[in-house]
Formats: C-alpha cells, sequence, structure tokens
C-alpha cells in the first residue's frame, strides 16, 4: 500500500526548465561561456547546477568561478521565474488533494534556496512531510542518493512509496532506490528514455487516488 508520493519539483510542479536554461544562458555568457539548448539538455536537466558548471567547463575550456556564477545564475532565476513561472496543469490540485491521503515530499537535485522560493510562490509550504534538495546529498539525481534520503526522513520502505519525475535522470534515480515511479514528460524531456519507468502519463489528471491505492 502506497503511503507517500514523492514529487521533483522542476518540469513536474513548474514548468521550470526553459526558466532554468534562459537564467543559466544569461549567467554564464557574463563569464565567457554561451551555451546551447542541448548543452542544458545533456548537463543540467535534473542533474544540478554544479554538474552543468563542471561539465560545460570543461567543454568550452573555461575556467568558471563556480560560486559566482552561481549567485548570478539564482538571481536571474528568481526575476525570470516571478515574470514567467506557471505551475504544469493539475498538478496544484493533485498535490494539495494528494496531501490530506499520503506523506508528500518533494525530491529535487535543486538549490534548497530555490526550492524554498517555488513553494511559497505557489503556497506549498504545509503540503509537504520533507523536502530533499540537491545541498541535503552527497550525489544528485541520477544517484539514489536523494530518494534514500527522503526514505529516511519520512520513516519509510522503498514499496510504500512512489514517484512522480520528468527526466530519465530522475527516473533512474527513483529505481535506484527501488522506488516505482510515474513519469510526466514535459516537454525538454519528452525524447529521453523512459524504458524502465512503471508508468508514463501525459498529464496529472490520471494520477488519482484510485490509481494510487491499487498500487
Amino acid at each position: 500500500m502506497i503511503k507517500s508520493v514523492l514529487f521533483d519539483l522542476d518540469g513536474i510542479i513548474v514548468d521550470s526548465e526553459p526558466l532554468h536554461f534562459e537564467a543559466h544562458q544569461k549567467a554564464l555568457r557574463q563569464f565567457g561561456v554561451n551555451i546551447t539548448i542541448q548543452d542544458y539538455m545533456e548537463f543540467g536537466v535534473a542533474k544540478g547546477d554544479a554538474n552543468l558548471f563542471e561539465k560545460v567547463s570543461k567543454k568550452y575550456g573555461v575556467e568558471l568561478n563556480k560560486e559566482k556564477v552561481s549567485k548570478s545564475k539564482k538571481k536571474l532565476y528568481k526575476e525570470i521565474f516571478c515574470e514567467k513561472a506557471v505551475p504544469r496543469e493539475g498538478v496544484l490540485d493533485l498535490i494539495k488533494n494528494f496531501s490530506e491521503r499520503y506523506a508528500l515530499a518533494i525530491t529535487s537535485s535543486g538549490a534548497g534556496d530555490i526550492i524554498d522560493f517555488v513553494i511559497d510562490k505557489f503556497s506549498l509550504g504545509n503540503k509537504f512531510k520533507a523536502i530533499i534538495s540537491g545541498d541535503d546529498v552527497k550525489k544528485v539525481k541520477p544517484h539514489p542518493d536523494i530518494y534514500e534520503k527522503a526514505l529516511g526522513l519520512l520513516e519509510l520502505g522503498s514499496t510504500d512509496c512512489i514517484a512522480v519525475e520528468d527526466s530519465e535522470s530522475g527516473l533512474l534515480a527513483a529505481k535506484g532506490a527501488g522506488i516505482k515511479c510515474i513519469v510526466v514528460p514535459c516537454d525538454f524531456t519528452k525524447e529521453q528514455n523512459f524504458s524502465i519507468a512503471d508508468y508514463i502519463f501525459e498529464g496529472f489528471e490520471e494520477i488519482t487516488s484510485e490509481f494510487v491505492d491499487s498500487l
């Protein structure tokens, strides 16, 4: 019986991958690096900012001050987010309804302060029993550390939970922790390999309490 639903943030709760790309592109341009959309999709989606900075630094042969780039990116992201961010259709209602039936958690490779910013923006602060960010673990997705951390905080076993992800990296992380995973791809991830997903849905209206209770 499922007791907890674990939500990724970027690409699941908010359609934020285009916003992250824009912020990264603008921030890195200040340091002489012009990343492409392909760079971001390969190195950035669901893998955390640190991974992106490391990989583009190697690719373009530029020594980056990761702390300065990160600070600039976060500032730009918040500005862009306030102007352009929208939740994915149906996800806020899903979270509000599910919070009354299951223990919910956020399991994201993103920075903790950005996660807090998004949660405040959409007034979701009281909906989650646990929030795990990339700051809380040594290895972010596709490694399973974030999901293993969630299981510990919730005091649940892997079969008590199901994850909701939009990316191959997130899927691999959940499955690596022994957790079943629903994938709801976004535009940035729809061409990725989801062959090991337990379920692939086009929209959040397909994730009902009746479905979860049947697992």
